[in-house]
């Protein structure tokens, strides 16, 4: 299965869109550009992202001492889990509860000013453009700042595409706010920085957008950062984005909602390969119990 770059997708929604050139799909119906292919393209991507929730990023959160909200990193999706990390802990890793404002509200009467070693996470509204995270107790201490590894890490100001090297970290820090970290060699897969007194989450987010350009500490991705048997998705996505704005040719708009159609069975199909448990394990029997957890709340949410 190829993994196609921005020229490749490019390629294929002209090839879809039954054009050799662009002329019809810019601004003026003259110029020769991608502006609204790329565009089509990244919303495709986008929606993916958001539906699916495939896009997964490690952040070291340090914490403040008295503080207790910290800010998310750009394109936040959702929290996916989150472990506190301190070395005098016997197994160093201690995983928290994420819960919402209202579950704090009936367990706790003083959780917006107790203090101590952190139990509970939970997301707590937008501030800007950024979604925030909370943590109860609020930490009495400073955590230690997330120290790169300087061989294996080195520092971007983006969030790094995970079709590089399959890792990218976050670092949201008390002093330089959000940083973002890539490993930049294909050789190590870990840690490029070392914590303690940190917490560890796991989130989901957003993809960077693609366009031209090799990848630099600012500059954007030439590939989808979704996984690339789906790259041919997007496509479709774009397909009928652009042929659906076509009113004077109804035949054109009906092969939009075919494409569209494909679009989000390719979504269904994501969602319901990331429930299915033993993946690739043929025991030849399956659980009575699997065939009723499929209808339970917690198992029907998003993957």
């Amino acid at each position: 299965m190829p993994s196609y770059d921005i020229d490749d997708l490019r390629a294929l929604v002209l090839k879809r869109l039954r054009v050799s050139d662009t002329t019809r799909y810019s601004v003026d119906n003259e110029s020769d550009d991608y502006d609204w292919i790329d565009d089509s393209l990244n919303q495709g991507q986008e929606i993916f992202a958001r539906e699916t929730h495939c896009i997964r990023t490690p952040v070291i959160l340090q914490p403040k001492a008295n503080y207790r909200v910290y800010r998310l990193p750009e394109g936040f999706l959702d929290l996916e889990a989150a472990w506190y990390y301190d070395t005098g802990l016997t197994k160093g890793y201690k995983e928290l509860s994420i819960v919402t404002i209202e579950e704090l509200n009936n367990m706790f009467d003083d959780w917006r000013t107790d203090t101590g070693e952190p139990e509970y996470m939970y997301i707590d509204r937008i501030f800007g453009t950024n979604w925030t995270v909370g943590i109860y107790p609020i930490p009495e201490s400073d955590g230690d700042e997330p120290t790169p590894d300087a061989t294996y890490a080195q520092e971007v100001e983006w969030v790094c595409p995970l079709y590089t090297y399959n890792q990218d970290y976050i670092t949201v820090s008390k002093t330089d706010g959000i940083v973002y970290f890539l490993n930049n060699t294909e050789d190590i897969i870990g840690e490029p920085a070392t914590v303690n007194k940190c917490i560890w989450m796991e989130i989901s987010r957003l993809p960077a957008l693609i366009k031209d350009g090799s990848i630099t500490a600012t500059s954007g991705v030439d590939h989808p950062e979704i996984p690339k048997e789906y790259h041919n998705s997007i496509v479709d996505y774009a397909v009928a984005d652009l042929l659906e704005n076509n009113p004077e040719d109804s035949a054109e708009f009906k092969r939009s909602q075919l494409m569209k159609a494909k679009f989000l069975a390719d979504i269904k199909s994501y969602i319901s390969r990331r429930k299915k448990p033993i993946t690739g394990r043929d025991v030849r029997s399956r659980a009575a119990c699997w065939n009723w957890l499929g209808n339970m709340n917690f198992y029907s949410q998003q993957p």
